[in-house]
């Protein structure tokens, strides 16, 4: 399974990371701290990760900005996630009008939040 974990804060990524890979060894996580690289990677028509978790609050592009481009190009073989610390329900309400996102998670991602990931999208992901 491929990952993409998106945040400017490089320790959340640090934390994200080991969780993500103690829980799921197999799994192939690429980090950004630029919305607008992963952007950019997408556009070049790389393969699109089976996961992107995402943070909203960023400095240079946030991840609103990311998810108002995102939504042009979102591939149906990935799922989304808004990783964020922010438990303002504004920030919750507003995530939930773009189609492309599956989830609002808080952070640090909870084991059973991710394994919940995993099993509903088990027929997209590889795993392994």
């Amino acid at each position: 399974m491929t990952c993409w974990l998106i945040d400017d804060n490089e320790i959340d990524l640090l934390i994200t990371r080991k969780l993500l890979t103690a829980w799921e060894p197999s799994l192939e996580v690429e980090e950004f701290t630029n919305g607008q690289v992963a952007l950019d990677k997408l556009k070049a028509n790389e393969t699109p990760p089976q996961l992107i978790l995402l943070d909203l609050f960023m400095p240079e592009i946030s991840g609103w900005d990311f998810l108002n481009e995102y939504q042009k190009m979102a591939s149906e073989s990935t799922a989304l996630y808004v990783l964020s610390s922010s438990v303002d329900d504004a920030d919750i309400e507003r995530a939930r009008t773009y189609n492309v996102v599956n989830g609002y998670l808080s952070k640090p991602v909870a084991k059973e939040s991710f394994r919940r990931i995993v099993s509903d999208y088990q027929s997209t992901f590889i795993v392994g």
